[in-house]
């Protein structure tokens, strides 16, 4: 099993920061974007994906957030599964942003998608702990 205190959550979501920061290392971000580059660039210093980078059924230029739980490994031949996931959401993401750009929500929507970013990682959570 995964010990907690080692999970990353690579977020740009404040409701995630607020419930998980004292539990686990938090990295704040400003953007969806910058959660996959980040994740992925700990991905390639031996970390690997504990939450699938395109979880939920919402498409990325659909909702403005994202978290992910990261873990470390021990060399980088234990996460080749999180580099292939990882490099592929962010082409999704890139390729979903060509089509249309993530609208500029009004505050009460970005909170709903803040709220269903949160209930998928609480899911995970609950299963780590």
């Amino acid at each position: 099993m995964f010990k907690i205190e080692d999970c990353i959550i690579m977020t740009n979501n404040t409701l995630v920061v607020d419930k998980y920061s004292s539990l686990m290392k938090i990295e704040y971000v400003k953007s969806y974007k910058d959660v996959l580059i980040q994740a992925r660039d700990y991905i390639y210093n031996k970390h690997k994906l504990l939450t699938h980078p395109q979880a939920g059924s919402l498409k990325p230029n659909q909702t403005p957030y994202r978290s992910v739980i990261l873990y470390p490994t021990s060399d980088n031949k234990e996460n080749v599964d999180s580099v292939m996931l990882i490099e592929k959401a962010i082409d999704t993401f890139n390729k979903f942003n060509e089509i249309r750009v993530t609208p500029e929500y009004p505050e009460n929507i970005q909170n709903d998608y803040k709220k269903i970013d949160l209930s998928i990682i609480d899911n995970v959570i609950s299963r780590i702990v």
